[in-house]
Formats: C-alpha cells, sequence, structure tokens
C-alpha cells in the first residue's frame, strides 16, 4: 500500500499491539439510531479506566473483525487512551487511522497550538463539502493533535445543523472536569474519513451515547 500521501501525518507514538485483523472484509450501512456495539451491555459502574479498557476492547474486536488486515495499536497521550490502526505495518488496504479514544477531562487544559492545527493535512470532501480539523477528545476535555484530529463535517463540527448543536452540547457538558467521555470514529470504506462519529459520557451514573452522521448530510 503507497502512504506517501500520509508521510506527514503524525503516527502514534510506539504502544501495544493488542490485536491483528482476522475475517474477510466487511462493507456496512450506517443508519443514525443504530450503535455499531451493544454499549448499554457494558457495566457504566466501572471505575473510569475499566470502563475505558470495556469500550475499547468491545470496539477493537468489531473493527479487527471487520478487516483483513489491521494492526490496533493502543496509546496514551496527554490523559487520553487512543486506539489505532496502524494497517500499513501489516499492508492493509484502508489507511493508518484512529478508531476510538476515552479519557477522563483534567481540572486544567493547556493552551491550543493554533499553528499546528492550521497546518495539520486536511484531504478535501471529495465532493466538495467544507470540513474541519475534528477533534475525538474535544480540546477542553484535554484533547490535542496527532491521531486526535480527524476530518469532521464543518456543519457538524461547528453546531450549524441540529446534530450540529447536540454534539456541541456534548462536547460542553463533557468539559466538565472529572467527567467520563470517549468517541469513536466509524468507517465505511478505506479511507480515514468517517460516515459516523459516537460519542458518549457517564452522566448521572449511566452511559450516555449518542450517534451523529459526518458524511452524507
Amino acid at each position: 500500500m503507497e502512504c506517501s500521501e500520509r508521510d506527514d501525518r503524525p503516527h502514534p507514538p510506539d504502544g501495544r499491539v493488542t490485536r491483528r485483523g482476522r475475517g474477510h472484509r466487511e462493507r456496512y450501512e450506517w443508519c443514525v439510531e443504530r450503535p455499531s456495539i451493544d454499549y448499554a451491555a457494558l457495566a457504566s459502574d466501572l471505575p473510569p479506566a475499566q470502563l475505558g479498557r470495556a469500550i475499547l476492547d468491545a470496539l477493537g474486536d468489531r473493527y479487527s473483525g471487520g478487516h483483513a488486515a489491521c494492526s490496533l495499536v493502543e496509546f496514551a497521550q496527554s490523559g487520553a487512551t487512543y486506539l489505532f490502526d496502524l494497517a500499513s505495518a501489516v499492508g492493509g488496504a484502508q489507511e493508518d487511522r484512529t478508531v476510538a479514544a476515552w479519557t477522563v477531562a483534567p481540572a486544567v487544559v493547556g493552551r491550543r497550538d493554533v499553528v499546528y492545527q492550521r497546518n495539520f493535512p486536511l484531504p478535501p470532501d471529495p465532493d466538495g463539502t467544507p470540513v474541519d480539523r475534528g477533534h475525538l477528545i474535544p480540546h477542553l476535555s484535554g484533547g490535542e493533535f496527532g491521531p486526535n484530529i480527524f476530518r469532521q463535517h464543518r456543519a457538524l463540527n461547528r453546531g450549524w445543523s441540529e446534530q450540529g448543536k447536540r454534539f456541541r452540547a456534548l462536547e460542553r457538558e463533557a468539559a466538565v472536569p472529572g467527567t467520563f467521555y470517549f468517541g469513536h470514529l466509524v468507517y465505511a470504506d478505506d479511507s480515514a474519513y468517517p460516515v459516523m462519529i459516537e460519542t458518549g459520557l457517564l452522566r448521572n451514573g449511566s452511559l450516555h451515547v449518542e450517534i451523529f452522521r459526518n458524511r452524507g448530510h
């Protein structure tokens, strides 16, 4: 697989390869009403680290089950834990891309590096739809750059659409220090441009999950 267009995109730091792809390549159709896994079956009363582990394990199993060749690496960055597919390491057809991440919002957040964000590589949407450099873990929840950045529909990221208003409201709620938050990028092809975004947080002891369409508005 040629990855020259990705050479200037930061790769995750050395981490632990947790699983490799298995089975045949699947294609999925997604709707905003159906989550990718049964989040309700996860025990919300687990400590944050165990809940985050359970979510990444379930999402990793789902992802590797749909890709014949993938190399899922887990690593920490600025308090968040990421699950990243370093597909180029095993000759996978898909681009290297982030699958999911979780964190607990810190009390203090560093200043946003505007210059880095502005210069981060961002391929346009094939149909010309404006896209932003979205944060899987919101900046106000401690999210930074590199694997935390993904192509996000501009109306969703900026709260211009009805879904965007919900998305931004959930991000604001996740910024409260001590809040458990996770994000999951759902892909329908081999690109690093997710078709859906699942985000969730612990609210009054229960795991609240919402699903947002990122392509095909």
